[in-house]
């Protein structure tokens, strides 16, 4: 009996994700094609109802004034929820609201907190900008060791253009400070990548029971 109810639970869930994200891509293509009624339809409802790739979206509307009033305050409001539930764009998002002021007052320091955030997670934009702080010492104290680091995260997750900058920065460094860059990169590594790994092996095994997916995109 237990077995049948997981069953059937397993396939309220997997219909309950399939959907949703048939909706999310009906509102990205609705924005596509610039139909912003259309796109709030769709986002607003899963937004409401706690999905945090729709409630980036919706920020992202309020953001660029798509289809309603442009409102950084909302924005702000609907990235910090999708952030909320560990969202690397809604955290990326924060971290530009802070940085400019858009909605909040203006905070480099509590912008660099929540590119580290994202960061953390891979996100490589976020990496990639806290670098940049790092080593302008803007809103964290400078740290050519700490931007070196985050431009080789921020390169290793996609970000090829942080070698560049990671380049350039090495001319400035001292062969102890690259060294202590490389060791605390080592460290970083032992500690996320068995993480990383295991997350691996949970989306190899969910594979097996169900068909591969296309991801869904959030709007730029």
């Amino acid at each position: 009996m237990r077995s049948a109810c997981q069953l059937l639970l397993w396939t309220a869930l997997t219909v309950t994700a399939g959907a949703v994200r048939a909706d999310l891509e009906t509102g990205l293509a609705a924005v596509e094609r610039r139909d912003w009624a259309a796109a709030l339809a769709e986002f607003r409802p899963l937004a409401d109802h706690g999905v945090a790739d729709a409630q980036v979206n919706l920020g992202n509307l309020y953001m660029k004034g798509w289809g309603l009033t442009q409102n950084y305050g909302e924005a702000f409001r609907w990235y910090l929820k999708a952030a909320g539930q560990g969202s690397v764009i809604g955290q990326g998002k924060l971290g530009l609201m802070h940085y400019y002021g858009l909605g909040v007052p203006e905070d480099h320091a509590e912008a660099a907190r929540w590119f580290q955030e994202a960061g953390e997670k891979g996100e490589p934009s976020a990496a990639f900008i806290l670098g940049s702080l790092y080593a302008a010492g803007d809103g964290v104290e400078k740290d050519k060791v700490q931007a070196y680091v985050w431009y080789t995260l921020a390169a290793e997750h996609g970000r090829r253009d942080a070698l560049d900058s990671r380049n350039g920065l090495v001319d400035e460094m001292s062969p102890g400070e690259i060294n202590e860059a490389l060791t605390w990169l080592a460290t970083w590594r032992d500690r996320h990548e068995p993480m990383v790994e295991a997350d691996a092996g949970h989306k190899s095994a969910k594979a097996k029971t169900s068909r591969p997916k296309r991801p869904v995109k959030i709007i730029p």
